[in-house]
């Protein structure tokens, strides 16, 4: 490795290993260190996910990891421009910085149009970070099983597991739904097929300002498919997307917005058509494998 990182151009570290920028900054003697983050440590382990207290040592322990790894780089990748304002925060100077945006992959653009008959299918897929706010999605579901508003007939499928998978099949087993099915994990190939049978697809809804900054990808597997997607909003998010024209952005950790926005869409079938056609066509724009490698 010692030897290829030598004569390399370039050497990219990827997202999450913030922690192996020092021993590739000493690998990468001829060419560019360059380091894909995707996300501060402290901003996640700290903010969102809550691991550390704020102002305790393992929060400052990962400030620290964040400052070191992204001052080592000489290039610093950002999802959001929303995104790199943090990495800047932390030290990095704006001319390191390029925004990569992060795409789907071909699969998600081949995927046709969604099912004429059946249920209107909701869909999230995801690993239930407090990032994606799935409480809130499944508290948005409860409130439209109980306004017994004239809606066609519906369904949602939460797919996945992580931190927040246990609260919410207890607040699912709460709030009874009935709608609502929570198949746990399955295998990451199984997304396209799941996107093909769904008309609407679900984004992030944290309220946490992480979520503000970025846009998942989730979201742009949603539109390279074709549907309808809702996500939170954020300015990352419209650095990109155009809000009422590609897709519905609803204010984030909002239950009753997020229900809202689903009731409009269930009951709307030209409207699901409309967003998604916006969808795919601006994905095809800046979300293909070839425009994310240019």
């Amino acid at each position: 490795m010692a030897r290829a990182g030598a004569r390399a151009d370039a050497l990219l570290v990827p997202e999450f290993r913030h922690k192996d920028v020092p021993l590739a900054r000493l690998f990468a003697r001829r060419g560019a260190l360059v380091f894909d983050p995707l996300v501060s440590r402290h901003d996640t382990l700290v903010a969102d996910w809550g691991l550390h207290a704020v102002g305790s040592a393992q929060a400052r322990w990962n400030r620290g990891i964040d400052r070191v790894s992204l001052a080592l780089a000489d290039l610093v990748l950002c999802d959001t421009w929303a995104q790199g304002a943090l990495y800047e925060a932390l030290g990095t100077p704006r001319a390191r910085l390029r925004r990569v945006l992060v795409g789907a992959e071909d699969a998600f653009f081949e995927i046709g149009p969604a099912p004429a008959a059946g249920p209107v299918r909701i869909l999230y897929v995801g690993g239930f970070l407090p990032l994606h706010g799935v409480p809130a999605i499944l508290e948005a579901a409860a409130r439209l099983e109980r306004d017994g508003a004239a809606l066609p007939s519906w369904r949602m499928d939460l797919v996945g597991k992580g931190i927040d998978y246990e609260r919410v099949r207890s607040l699912a087993a709460r709030s009874r739904v009935e709608r609502v099915n929570l198949p746990g994990a399955l295998p990451y190939a199984e997304a396209p097929r799941l996107l093909s049978e769904a008309h609407i697809v679900l984004g992030a809804f944290g309220a946490g300002e992480k979520a503000g900054r970025v846009v998942p990808h989730k979201v742009y597997q949603g539109l390279a498919a074709g549907r309808a997607v809702v996500t939170g909003d954020g300015a990352g998010l419209r650095e990109v997307f155009e809000p009422g024209a590609q897709l519905v952005a609803v204010p984030r950790g909002d239950p009753a917005a997020i229900a809202g926005a689903l009731r409009e869409l269930i009951a709307r079938p030209e409207l699901r058509a409309r967003l998604g056609e916006a969808a795919r066509a601006r994905a095809r724009e800046v979300a293909t494998p070839e425009r994310v490698g240019e």
